[in-house]
């Protein structure tokens, strides 16, 4: 991560970056939602999504690519995730 970004991250609450997936997955812009799951991954780390969701870390970074197509039941268990962790 760039040091320019990863100061613009720190600014955000982990509840203003679970939001903006969020915002992102209600607009269903597809650029919008790899965008946002790339801040998730970088604020939580690919490590901890992976171990928490059961999706490859590989799998993660490679959602988050311009010409992926992530699959509907892996933004699903990303979903629950985010659920999980906003409300706890």
């Amino acid at each position: 991560m760039a040091r320019q970004e990863s100061k613009t991250m720190s600014k955000y609450s982990d509840t203003e970056i679970i939001n903006s997936f969020f915002e992102a997955w209600s607009d269903g812009d597809a650029d919008d939602i790899k965008s946002a799951l790339h801040s998730l991954i970088k604020r939580f780390g690919g490590t901890y999504i992976s171990e928490s969701t059961g999706i490859p870390r590989t799998t993660l970074y490679d959602m988050c690519k311009d010409d992926s197509n992530p699959t509907l039941e892996n933004l699903c268990t990303i979903i629950d995730f985010l659920k999980y962790k906003k409300s706890a």
